[in-house]
């Protein structure tokens, strides 16, 4: 998925969530079912509609806009499973926000703020983006050593970081790859082998050893991950309409997406067992 069309959902996410009222809950409704119904065909099906009876007010869109933020929130995760290094992508581009904000002329950031950022930047991205520190103040190529800058100097590295981190991103992440490939998390249970596995195939209990298995959570947290499989398990097992399996799943799946890439990787198949 590309990353506009991400920056694109959680806006439009945040836009369900604020819509508070009646008043122009149908036009909100309007405007994402157009959208998304072009942009992922079949969109609407996964949105359950209800009667509307006029009380002499506008008509009352909210839930199907709650509807359609939990589709958009699943294919927010969806994606995150798919790609391992989304965690990594979404930190750049709201570092990538902060540089602008930072390098905006009208800017009123003070400089230990500024300080601050570019000591995050020049740690996190050295690694990751090529000549990062070339042409910058104070930059000591051969020990790879950022040296403490201020004032004007330190507005010219920010500004030039912020056009780099920006091409870097506009070139699609050019030696990420390589990153992902090697990184163990990529080892995931979805994949495209010769025998063209589904992740249909992965069992409630499968998914419980892998979690059992993930030894850098604590014990309480393999609990009550345990504990939401076996709600999920129950969900899916139901002989309740897909809608209000969606429904009553709604929280399990906002549960997840705050738990990291590693839980949302392994529950994920389970999720997509509802249809």
């Amino acid at each position: 998925m590309d990353e506009k069309v991400i920056e694109l959902i959680k806006k439009d996410i945040a836009r369900c969530e604020q819509q508070t009222v009646n008043e122009g809950s149908y036009q909100l409704y309007q405007a994402l079912m157009g959208k998304y119904n072009g942009l992922f065909p079949g969109f609407s099906d996964d949105i359950p509609k209800s009667g509307k009876v006029s009380t002499g007010g506008a008509f009352n869109y909210r839930p199907e806009l709650n509807a359609i933020k939990e589709v958009l929130e699943l294919k927010l995760i969806t994606e995150q499973s798919k790609d391992p290094l989304f965690e990594f992508k979404n930190m750049f581009s709201q570092d990538i926000d902060s540089l602008k904000r930072v390098v905006d002329i009208e800017s009123d950031v003070s400089e230990e703020e500024k300080k601050r950022l570019y000591w995050s930047v020049t740690a996190k991205y050295h690694p990751y983006v090529p000549k990062l520190g070339e042409g910058l103040y104070s930059y000591f190529a051969e020990q790879g050593f950022y040296d403490e800058v201020e004032g004007t100097s330190l507005d010219y590295n920010l500004q030039q970081i912020y056009n780099k981190l920006c091409a870097f991103k506009a070139l699609n992440y050019p030696g990420l790859d390589a990153v992902a490939m090697s990184s163990p998390n990529t080892v995931v249970n979805i994949t495209n082998n010769n025998e063209n596995k589904s992740t249909m195939n992965v069992t409630f209990d499968s998914v419980r050893k892998t979690i059992d298995s993930m030894t850098s959570l604590p014990e309480e947290d393999i609990e009550e991950i345990k504990n939401k499989i076996s709600a999920l398990e129950e969900i899916v097992n139901s002989k309740e309409s897909k809608s209000k399996k969606w429904s009553k799943a709604k929280d399990i799946i906002k549960w997840v997406a705050d738990k990291g890439v590693d839980v949302g990787i392994a529950l994920l198949p389970l999720i997509l067992k509802i249809g």
